[in-house]
């Protein structure tokens, strides 16, 4: 009895050795396999927040560009803007 159960343990070692280096490669490909989908969705949210902050500050700036070019060119039509001025005083 002794002999045929240590042949058994030896056997049943012998699969949990297999057992065992299957699992590690499967949680292998599988940590390369999560590595990956965090990297894209990492870089997604990347782009998402670039391009947040870019389309933020475009209409932000775009509005504050409107108005300085409104202004000049209120300024220009009223005659008190310096460029007008001195467009004035060379003509006199």
């Amino acid at each position: 009895m002794g002999i045929a159960s240590g042949v058994g343990h030896f056997f049943q070692s012998i699969i949990e050795l297999i057992q065992g280096f299957i699992a590690a490669v499967a949680n292998f490909f599988q940590w390369i396999f999560n590595s990956v989908i965090g990297l894209l969705g990492g870089f997604v949210n990347f782009v998402e927040g670039t391009l947040g902050f870019a389309i933020h500050n475009f209409f932000l700036l775009g509005t504050v560009a409107a108005a300085v070019f409104g202004y000049m060119l209120y300024t220009q039509r009223q005659g008190t803007a310096p460029a007008s001025r001195t467009v004035k005083s060379k003509s006199n």
